[in-house]
């Protein structure tokens, strides 16, 4: 599940006023809520992805090279969820899986409810000829009881390797936690972009949110919602060897009331905009980034 249908509320509107026009262009005429820039960023030349409903994910899976990945890891091919299965080729020798396994160990966290199976997240590079295991690495942020309120949908791999400098490529992926609540209306997808030395697995940007939604709802006409649409591209300037990245953010907030004679509350609509632009820049390590969550309009 990759959009959920709520956002559409507002997903329409996101981008239209700024369509066409060139990253100087939106940050001229919003320098007031932009982050700190010491330079006037020049025109974008590689984007990534304009918002995350533009992605393209890889179409790679090969089962054969997964069940043979399966016994090197030492869990069950049955064990896998092989629709939330995702892969890539990361060169000529080596694959690169996400895969969602159940795990058997992983307490129970509540007696009173039955949360179904426990849903690991990993992350694993290995030979093409054989699934020899060369590197892996499970992520205990997106770990997940089925049947819980909290769910995790599938990782998507971009279909394209990312080439952030001349010598590493690099694999880019987003995922999304939402709510399945009808009146809870939580989403947030992150993204992350990992490289592989041939012995580790290098995370250089971890859980970036690219897309958020926040707010609540009477299950029908009546809600209000903020949203944060991200979109990513590759500047030609670099830092320690690596090329920044261009991020602009389009923050929106929609209020919606229906009309309701009884109570004396009238029909109305109202959409605010604000956007932002973030330059992130690699520190030897990774691209760091402060954690925002702060709400815009809510």
């Amino acid at each position: 599940m990759k959009i959920n249908s709520y956002l559409i509320l507002s997903g329409i509107f996101l981008f239209l006023s700024s369509c066409g026009k060139s990253e100087k262009q939106i940050i001229d005429e919003n320098a007031p809520s932009l982050a700190v820039q010491t330079e006037t960023p020049k025109a974008v030349e590689r984007l990534i992805f304009k918002k995350s409903e533009y992605i393209v994910p890889s179409d790679e899976l090969n089962l054969g090279l997964l069940k043979k990945t399966a016994e090197n890891l030492q869990i069950k091919y049955e064990a896998i969820k092989t629709e939330d299965v995702s892969s890539i080729r990361y060169n000529d020798s080596v694959t690169f899986f996400v895969i969602s396994v159940i795990n058997k160990k992983a307490k129970v966290k509540s007696a009173e409810e039955n949360l179904g199976n426990y849903y690991e997240r990993k992350y694993v590079f290995v030979n093409n000829e054989d699934g020899k295991v060369l590197a892996q690495e499970t992520d205990n942020n997106l770990g997940y009881y089925e049947n819980e309120g909290l769910r995790v949908a599938k990782t998507y791999i971009l279909k394209d390797l990312l080439h952030l400098n001349e010598k590493t490529p690099a694999i880019a992926f987003s995922t999304e936690v939402y709510s399945s609540s009808r009146v809870v209306m939580y989403s947030e997808e992150k993204f992350t972009i990992v490289t592989f030395d041939g012995n580790r697995i290098k995370k250089i940007l971890y859980e970036y949110p690219i897309r958020s939604a926040n707010g609540d709802s009477n299950g029908g006409g009546t809600y209000q919602i903020e949203t944060l649409e991200t979109g990513i591209s590759i500047s030609d300037m670099s830092t320690n060897g690596f090329s920044d990245l261009l991020v602009s953010k389009i923050y929106s907030y929609e209020e919606s009331a229906e009309e309701d004679l009884e109570n004396d509350i009238q029909q109305k609509s109202d959409l605010k905009v604000k956007k932002e632009f973030q330059r992130l820049k690699f520190d030897g390590k990774n691209y760091s980034f402060k954690k925002d969550d702060r709400n815009r309009f809510l």
